[in-house]
């Protein structure tokens, strides 16, 4: 079963490396490099909580996989096990979180409820007005443009082929049965072929005639100046725009989904920073983490994401195009789960089933999905 991966982020360079290590001839595409995307500027957490039901079974997998993939890709991920803490201010959206607690919980989630001397035992530098927290300290984050390109050199070395500036211009299709894709080297043969492209998914799904309910943002980053060590957990507030966590050599990391531009029309599509917006988050990350205040920004930038309509991602194999898969839509929120939607695509690729369903994920959820 030969394959083609579309896409060198960190969902496309999972995937291939999975193929790989089945001994699966596979190609990764990359229009443009390994990791210049949305993997490139994402905030890099690794987490469980706050998850939507249908992807916390990816979540819970995917987690459990990532203390052991320094070892497994030979490669430093910067990766910190150190827990991520959503804290509140409102006292009226406490009861809203305690209740989100319960439901995580339940559903097999090693989350809970810190209060008083034990939400600042966690994070010692909250602002006095956050009152609670929910706390899972097997959530934590890692460096993303690092991962994005161990799963890729990953994948190489077990067998796999990498081009990178090789865009797809075409799908070869051949009674509802895809053949392999088009390219600038030519014509790439495959018995499967994954849409993996992030932002770009939708015009590769086109060249199926496919319309994928995916919209395009550039969530605003902004890298701080350093600061001694302070902050072990990534942190959110409910009702705020925030990720918040202190990187390696002290600088802090801020992000949350403040929006950039978007300019998609453009030659070469891009993000551009939002003054509004950094201004936004330097306010809402301060009122959270007053030491921040004490920092400048060093660096800012914005990368492209695709969002799904419903903020799940996309998964499986599309119907009535037998080869064709898509993994894409992941919403800001797809760097934690890409060592697990490798395995799933991998098996569903190479065996036909998974050993979670992906029905809730499917393409297929969209009334207006399909066929254009």
């Amino acid at each position: 079963m030969s394959a083609v991966v579309i896409g060198g982020g960190v969902i496309g360079s999972s995937i291939a490396y999975q193929l790989a290590k089945r001994g699966a001839p596979v190609t990764l595409l990359e229009a443009r490099e390994v990791a210049c995307a949305a993997s490139g500027a994402s905030a890099g957490g690794v987490r469980q909580q706050g998850r939507d039901p249908r992807e916390l079974p990816i979540a819970l997998r995917a987690i459990a996989m990532w203390p052991g993939l320094r070892e497994e890709l030979d490669a430093d991920l910067e990766y910190y096990q150190q827990g991520h803490l959503t804290v509140v201010a409102d006292e009226a959206r406490l009861p809203w979180l305690e209740a989100r607690v319960a439901e995580q919980r339940a559903a097999g989630l090693d989350v809970f409820m810190l209060y008083g001397d034990d939400l600042r035992e966690v994070a010692p530098g909250l602002a006095d007005t956050m009152l609670a927290g929910a706390y899972c300290p097997t959530d934590g984050h890692a460096q993303p443009i690092t991962t994005t390109k161990a799963f890729a050199r990953a994948a190489v070395r077990n067998g796999a082929t990498l081009y990178e500036h090789t865009p797809v211009t075409g799908l070869v299709i051949d009674g509802g049965k895809v053949r392999g894709v088009e390219t600038p080297r030519g014509i790439v043969g495959a018995d499967a072929v994954v849409v993996a492209a992030g932002a770009w998914s939708p015009q590769i799904a086109a060249l199926a005639g496919l319309t994928l309910p995916i919209e395009v943002a550039a969530p605003q980053m902004m890298l701080t100046t350093p600061l001694p060590h302070a902050l072990d957990p990534v942190v959110g507030c409910v009702g705020v725009l925030l990720s918040l966590k202190q990187l390696r050599y002290g600088n802090y990391l801020i992000g949350g989904g403040w929006p950039a531009s978007v300019y998609m029309q453009r030659e070469q599509p891009i993000g551009m920073n939002r003054a509004e917006s950094m201004r936004g988050s330097a306010a809402a990350s301060s009122s959270v983490w007053p030491i921040l205040r004490q920092t400048r920004v060093l660096r800012a930038w914005a990368g492209l994401e695709a969002v799904a309509a419903d903020e799940v991602p996309i998964l499986g194999a599309v119907p009535g195009i037998d080869g064709l898969y898509l993994a894409t839509g992941f919403s800001g929120h797809g760097f934690a789960l890409a060592p697990y939607i490798g395995v799933l695509l991998a098996d569903l690729i190479t065996t036909g089933g998974t050993a979670i369903p992906l029905d809730s994920l499917a393409i297929t959820r969209f009334a207006n999905a399909g066929p254009a």
